[in-house]
């Protein structure tokens, strides 16, 4: 009697039989479209970094299918085993805002700083005086506030000594009043409580109301009294000085002259 030989080793029978269920056979499908997606969309990443930019321009529908297993169109054309890979186009929607939100926020910061800084070497600037500048050159908000806050904590911003500085300053050289001094503070965005302690001390609006009436009825002599006192007048009113103390040095100065 002939003995019947071994039927050949069908690796599929083999297969099927070491696992619980084809299931799994589906699963390992899967995977290997999985890893097909990964490597092309690492090739895409290497392309683009290369310059490629238009490297999915010439590709026909069956190019894509050949290229990337996993995507819409090759699950249509491979049939419903195909139909649970995952689409290439949600494949390739992977989270990388933050990374560019970060690199953002670096740039942004960077130069923020070196606009900041050459900002300050120019002359001195209040917090929010030099905010806002940055702001109008469009830097990201959130990279402007933190640059402040640590020009701040290094003492480069310093709003109350800037504030005195400033008063010292223009009370010499432009005989500011101190409701002008006020008013020029507050629009370099300080507080009230700052802009009041730079002020406290100033004194002498009188005399310096009469230095200011001196200088211009000296540059106006020849005209008629009125225009001069108008001229005078007008002067004071500019530099921010009560209108008592306009007439009185207005009409001492006058007559004096």
């Amino acid at each position: 009697m002939t003995s019947k030989s071994p039927d050949p080793i069908d690796r599929d029978s083999e297969l099927a039989e070491s696992r619980p269920s084809d299931d799994l056979a589906g699963s390992g499908t899967q995977t290997a479209k999985l890893t097909e997606l990964r490597d092309a969309i690492t090739e895409i990443d290497q392309r683009h970094a290369e310059g490629e930019s238009g490297y999915f321009a010439g590709l026909s529908a069956e190019d894509t299918v050949d290229a990337f297993p996993g995507s819409a169109a090759s699950s249509a054309s491979a049939g419903p085993a195909a139909s649970s890979a995952p689409d290439f186009a949600d494949a390739l929607s992977f989270d990388d805002d933050g990374d560019d939100d970060a690199e953002d926020f670096d740039a942004s910061y960077a130069k923020a700083k070196k606009t900041a800084m050459n900002m300050l070497a120019m002359r001195d600037h209040a917090s929010g005086e030099l905010r806002d500048k940055l702001l109008k050159r469009d830097f990201l908000q959130e990279a402007v506030d933190e640059l402040i806050a640590k020009l701040q904590k290094s003492r480069l911003l310093d709003d109350e000594e800037f504030a005195h500085r400033y008063v010292r300053a223009h009370r010499e050289r432009r005989k500011l009043s101190r409701t002008a001094l006020k008013r020029e503070l507050n629009k370099k965005g300080l507080s009230a409580d700052i802009v009041s302690g730079a002020v406290e001390d100033v004194d002498g609006e009188e005399d310096l109301a009469r230095q200011v009436a001196e200088k211009k009825a000296a540059s106006s002599r020849g005209l008629d009294d009125e225009v001069r006192e108008r001229r005078i007048l007008g002067m004071l009113a500019r530099r921010g000085f009560a209108s008592s103390v306009c007439l009185k040095v207005t009409r001492e100065v006058l007559a004096e002259d």
